[in-house]
């Protein structure tokens, strides 16, 4: 990512209300290839995160979406006024593959309701349903959502037997040719 994609991803971050602060870093350090991150400092209590990323998926391109946007006290700064990138805690992303974005909008819809139901900032078409915390309960809700959302009848075993958004989407692929 570029310093003027950053900016555009903080620019895009400071429309929602509530935020007092905020910063995007890249983070690399051997995790995900330009894996942005993004950290938040409310204004006040009870900033809403779920409504922070739902607002950051309709606000962002997939491809500029952080990966992870943590809420801290204050984004600490060095003696110059700069971010203080070191300072910042950092998420836990062991696991996290390269961001794939999506390729169908199939695929983009897929990925829109995984990263609703698992209250993730984005999620890719590699991006791992249980990987990502998911678990009995919201594997029932995202097959109720996708059924709804695409007009088709998976299961909860489904999403079991496909957990990424690529094997869902081969499934969903599978099952409208034996419809034919």
């Amino acid at each position: 990512m570029d310093s003027e994609s950053i900016g555009e991803v903080k620019k895009a971050l400071e429309g929602f209300p509530g935020l007092a602060d905020i910063a995007v870093v890249e983070h690399g350090a051997g995790q995900a290839d330009e894996c942005l991150i993004g950290y938040v400092v409310p204004s006040g209590p009870g900033l809403d995160v779920p409504e922070l990323h739902a607002y950051a998926r309709k606000t962002l391109h997939n491809a500029s979406m952080p990966v992870a946007i943590m809420v801290i006290d204050e984004i600490p700064v060095t003696a110059a006024g700069a971010v203080n990138v070191a300072a910042l805690p950092v998420p836990e992303l062991s696991g996290l593959l390269p961001y794939q974005a999506p390729a169908t909008p199939r695929q983009d819809i897929l990925c829109e309701l995984f990263a609703q139901v698992l209250v993730v900032a984005r999620c890719g078409v590699d991006s791992d349903f249980f990987d990502l915390g998911g678990r009995s309960v919201e594997a029932m809700v995202l097959a109720g959502r996708i059924n709804a959302a695409l007009d088709v009848r998976i299961s909860m075993a489904d999403l079991f037997r496909a957990p990424t958004v690529a094997d869902l989407d081969r499934r969903l692929g599978e099952m409208a040719d034996t419809r034919k």
